[in-house]
C-alpha cells in the first residue's frame, strides 16, 4: 500500500509499505478520507510529546471495510477500559491511551488497522469528506460539555479557524447565543457565509459579559481577555493549549478568586461525543461543506501542512 510516513520532524516521505495485518481485536479498513489538523502540522514541523517516530500521521479518519463496504469513522484512541476514567465514560482521559497517528500508524495511508470498538458506522448518504470531521467536532462537543451552557446563554469562542467554527456550529445547534472573536479580519470575512447561515455573531468590543468562553486559538491573550469578558461565576474552557503561557501573570489567579470564575480543560473526545458529532454533521452537511478548503492527494500533504500552520485556511481533506 501507499502511505505518507513522518521519519523525523520536517521529513515526510511517500512510501510503499505492506498492508498491515489486524490483530484479533482489530479490523482492517480501506481509508477513504483523512482530514488534516493543526496538531498534524505541529508534529510535522517540530514533533509532539506523544509522537513515536517513524509514524504515519492522521487521526481524523473515514474508511470502509474492504469486504462489506460499510463505512465508518474512527474514534482514534485505544483505552484500557478498566481505569477510573474509562469506567465513568471519560475514556479520552485514560492513562493507557494510545492514539492513531501518534502512538500507532494513522490514516495517511491506503489501509489502517483499528480497534473493533473504535468503529462508528456513518449514514450511507453522508459523504466521507464530511464524516471524517466527526473527530474535531467531537472534541468541540467535549469542550461544550465542560462549560455546560443551556439554551439562551452566551458563549464567546476565540478563533474563526475550522475547529472554532465547528464548535460554533455545535453551540448554535444547541440554542446557545454564540459569538466568535478573531484577530485576523481576513479569516473573519472568509467565515461570513458560514456564520450567517447559523446566526453566529462576530464579537464586538462592547460584548463584555459571557456565560462561558472557549479558546480555539493558542495565544495566552485568549485567556487574559476571556476571563475579563466572563460574567461573575462564568467558565473559561482551555480547549487549545497556550503557546506563550509564560506571559500570564499571577493577577489572573486573583481574578478567578474574586469573581468566583471557573476554568476547565478539554482534551480530545469520547466515542459517544463522536457519535453525537456524526448526527450533527448529517443535519448540517451543506453548512459544513463551506469549511472544506481543498481535497488533496497524499503527495500534496507536506505543502498543505505548512499552510495549516499559517492558520489562514479551512480544512484540507486527503482523499485516498
Amino acid at each position: 500500500m501507499q502511505c505518507l510516513r513522518l521519519e523525523q520532524p520536517g521529513l515526510l516521505q511517500l512510501r510503499q509499505h505492506a498492508i498491515p495485518e489486524p490483530e484479533q481485536h482489530q479490523v482492517l479498513l480501506r481509508v477513504s478520507h483523512c482530514a488534516l489538523c493543526r496538531t498534524d502540522a505541529k508534529m510535522f514541523k517540530q514533533g509532539h510529546r506523544d509522537l513515536v517516530l517513524p509514524r504515519v500521521l492522521g487521526h481524523e479518519i473515514c474508511g470502509f471495510h474492504p469486504e462489506t463496504r460499510q463505512s465508518f469513522v474512527i474514534w482514534p484512541g485505544r483505552a484500557c477500559g478498566a481505569c477510573g476514567s474509562c469506567l465513568r465514560g471519560a475514556e479520552n482521559l485514560c492513562d493507557e491511551m494510545c492514539i492513531l497517528g501518534f502512538h500507532r500508524d494513522g490514516g495517511l495511508a491506503e489501509f489502517v488497522t483499528v480497534e473493533k470498538t473504535a468503529l462508528i458506522p456513518i449514514p450511507a448518504d453522508l459523504p466521507g469528506e464530511i464524516g471524517c470531521l466527526a473527530e474535531p467536532l467531537g472534541c468541540a462537543l467535549n469542550a461544550l460539555q465542560q462549560v455546560n451552557l443551556v439554551e439562551g446563554e452566551k458563549l464567546l469562542i476565540f478563533g474563526a479557524g475550522p475547529v472554532g467554527l465547528l464548535m460554533a456550529l455545535a453551540a448554535a445547534s444547541k440554542g446557545i447565543e454564540t459569538h466568535i472573536a478573531e484577530i485576523n479580519p481576513a479569516k473573519l470575512q472568509r467565515s461570513r457565509e458560514f456564520r450567517a447561515r447559523l446566526n453566529i455573531a462576530a464579537a464586538q468590543d462592547e460584548d463584555t459579559q459571557f456565560d462561558a468562553v472557549i479558546n480555539a486559538a493558542p495565544t495566552a491573550e485568549t485567556l487574559i481577555s476571556g476571563l475579563v469578558k466572563l460574567r461573575p461565576g462564568g467558565c473559561f474552557c482551555l480547549f487549545s493549549g497556550l503557546t506563550d503561557a509564560a506571559e500570564l501573570s499571577i493577577q489572573i489567579l486573583n481574578d478567578i478568586h474574586y469573581r468566583q470564575l471557573r476554568v476547565a480543560g478539554a482534551y480530545g473526545c469520547t466515542s459517544a461525543q463522536m457519535r453525537e458529532a456524526l448526527e450533527l454533521l448529517s443535519n448540517r452537511s451543506q453548512d459544513v461543506l463551506l469549511l472544506i478548503e481543498r481535497r488533496l492527494r497524499l503527495e500534496e500533504v507536506p505543502d498543505a501542512l505548512l499552510q495549516v500552520l499559517k492558520g489562514e485556511k479551512f480544512k484540507f481533506i486527503v482523499k485516498l
